[in-house]
């Protein structure tokens, strides 16, 4: 069971990169299912939603997960956030999810996140943005984001031989 996570920040886009990651690796053989709490059985991305260290429910999920994906946002709120929860957590990090970046990432954040795992930079696409409100899976978005999502979910996949 791995973890997506961004701590207490929400819309930073964990489902979204779960929903990607899931399709990218179901079609390279890779039997995973994505699942908002912790399932029984099988492999599971477990796409937590925003919560507080004082949440008792995602906590106990949280120390279940053989490992975790942060989904983060260039704002110093994300990044204080994914601190907190690391520093209680201290669980295996297979990689950091900068998503929505707008030209180039920032120096400050990338040296920040590159402290918990390998750091995959995603930038901002109106298109995948606008997906949830015109129905269509994020994996069916033809975008550079979605691109850049399907790539690092294979990179993950390669380095961390599931």
């Amino acid at each position: 069971m791995i973890c997506i996570t961004s701590g207490s920040k929400g819309g930073t886009g964990k489902t979204t990169f779960a929903a990607v990651a899931a399709y990218v690796w179901r079609s390279l053989g890779v039997p995973v299912r994505v699942a908002k709490t912790a399932s029984a059985a099988g492999f599971y991305l477990v796409d937590l939603p925003a919560f507080r260290l004082d949440d008792v429910l995602f906590v106990k999920i949280l120390s279940k997960c053989k490992a975790l994906i942060y989904v983060v946002d260039e704002d110093f709120e994300t990044l204080g956030s994914v601190e907190r929860l690391h520093a209680a957590v201290r669980g295996e990090v297979y990689g950091v999810i900068l998503n929505k970046v707008f030209r180039k990432p920032g120096e400050v954040f990338v040296k920040a996140y590159k402290r918990f795992g390998d750091v995959y930079v995603v930038p901002f696409d109106e298109k995948l943005a606008v997906h949830r409100a015109v129905g269509v899976p994020p994996f069916r978005v033809k975008s550079p984001a979605t691109l850049a999502m399907a790539e690092a979910a294979v990179d993950l996949l390669l380095k961390n031989k599931f």
